[in-house]
């Protein structure tokens, strides 16, 4: 595939941004790709880490407890 080129202008603005060149082989789109679906991979996880440390070290408590009230004071 290293002889099939794809015009710049033919990609869309953000895959135009990861190209200097007018011409892009197929193989460096392919490459882009690859590595983008890694980034992807990797932010999921880290996405996942995060919500778990959430889980792990935060509670949902209530407006009465976050404020030092009691819930009676409103009724």
């Amino acid at each position: 595939m290293d002889n099939i080129f794809i015009k710049k202008e033919e990609l869309n603005e953000w895959t135009q941004k990861h190209f200097k060149e007018d011409l892009v082989s197929v193989d460096d789109l392919i490459r882009v790709i690859e590595d983008l679906d890694n980034e992807v991979d990797r932010v999921k996880e880290e996405y996942e880490d995060y919500k778990q440390m959430i889980k792990d070290n935060y509670e949902p408590i209530s407006p009465y407890k976050m404020y030092g009230v009691s819930e009676n004071e409103f009724h």
